[in-house]
């Protein structure tokens, strides 16, 4: 069965119309065939947890998902600001990770990678993005990347970029935009269906879990067409996320000490004002994280992992950090996401980035995510 996004009569042509002009780089694509997908079901209840789990429907149904597609006019996306996390209100108690959950740093990990880390590519990891969601009455964005599953429809992204602490609830209006480069959206939009995470980061904004896995329904790309002489737009279905950019293959339990490249979309200013980076398009910092974690007591983070000598800001949260990053392939192995920034010398620039460790509990989150089919 073929699944066309429509939006509701009356602001078709307005509403994508002025989305054109974003999508208009891009190729059309005809709608592709759904295929038959056993889709697991999530409740309608908002965290309800499962094996430290929680779920969030974000726009489950096609009618939220209609709502979402034609909110992201261009105007929006330009107004859109990087995000900065905050922490959560009176948190309680914090969580203390056992030792088995933390592995020692010479654990054997999960998925074997090849040897080192491949060099940035000239051109950007396809899988690598933005988000755009809404807090309140504001329009912000995040990092984020493609990350494999069955289902091939999963994004992994920083938690505070699905789920706002300071109001206790998801984000509004959540969408992935893979390949973002200058306003253009080369692969298409993808809405966000439902959200996953560890239960202490909504209930307790404990950073050592600030990831999130996110589903996404099918992605939509706008075509021109021609009615009674007046130009006009349709949605086309441009397939599965992963079918569309590939994804990167999730891995935990790596050792700390080791190469790595991270990915993101850095725009915010250094502590000294200075903005060296706009936001639209992938960056990259390439080094070896330290053998020690690091904590935040802030944060609540108590086994962070650092690369230091990366200068990103802040709309580098939810970037993707890669093991073994293959250019021609354009894969490698996600073991983390940007979380925080660090200003280790003291002085006006910001020069590391962090990421929660990925271990056992987030093996089990990114696994629940996994098996969720959106059609």
């Amino acid at each position: 069965m073929t699944r066309k996004l429509t939006l509701a009569a009356g602001g078709v042509v307005a509403a994508a119309s002025a989305v054109a002009v974003l999508w208009s780089q891009g190729p059309a694509v005809p709608a592709t065939a759904a295929s038959s997908v056993t889709t697991t079901t999530v409740s309608a209840a908002a965290g309800i947890g499962k094996n430290g789990v929680s779920a969030f429907p974000l726009a489950p149904r096609q009618a939220d998902e209609q709502r979402v597609a034609a909110y992201w006019s261009p105007e929006r996306l330009k107004q859109a600001s990087s995000y900065v996390p905050s922490t959560k209100p009176s948190p309680s108690t914090k969580s203390t990770p056992s030792l088995v959950e933390v592995g020692p740093a010479g654990a054997t990990p999960r998925a074997v990678a090849p040897r080192g880390a491949a060099p940035p590519a000239a051109a950007s990891p396809p899988m690598v993005g933005k988000v755009f969601f809404k807090v309140g009455d504001k329009e912000y964005w995040c990092s984020a990347s493609a990350v494999h599953s069955a289902r091939r429809n999963l994004v992994a992204t920083a938690g505070h970029c699905a789920y706002a602490l300071a109001q206790d609830k998801t984000v509004d209006n959540w969408v992935f935009i893979p390949g973002y480069h200058d306003g253009v959206a080369p692969s298409g939009i993808f809405v966000g269906h439902t959200l996953y995470m560890h239960e202490d980061f909504a209930g307790q904004g404990d950073f050592d879990r600030d990831y999130a896995f996110v589903t996404v329904h099918r992605g939509f790309t706008w075509q021109p067409y021609v009615e009674n002489g007046r130009l006009k737009y349709r949605p086309v279905d441009v397939g599965r996320l992963e079918d569309k950019v590939g994804a990167f293959r999730f891995a935990s339990g790596k050792p700390t000490g080791r190469p790595i490249s991270v990915f993101g979309y850095p725009a915010g200013a250094h502590p000294d004002g200075s903005r060296p980076y706009t936001g639209q398009t992938v960056k990259s910092c390439d080094g070896t994280t330290e053998k020690k974690f690091v904590s935040a007591p802030t944060w609540q983070l108590e086994h962070g992992v650092r690369l230091p000598g990366c200068p990103f800001t802040a709309g580098a949260s939810g970037g993707p950090w890669v093991i073994g990053y293959d250019a021609a392939k354009r894969t490698g192995y996600l073991t983390g996401i940007t979380s925080l920034t660090w200003n280790l010398s003291g002085g006006g620039r910001l020069d590391a980035v962090s990421t929660p460790y990925f271990n056992q509990l987030t093996q089990r989150v990114y696994a629940q995510a996994s098996r969720q089919g959106t059609g």
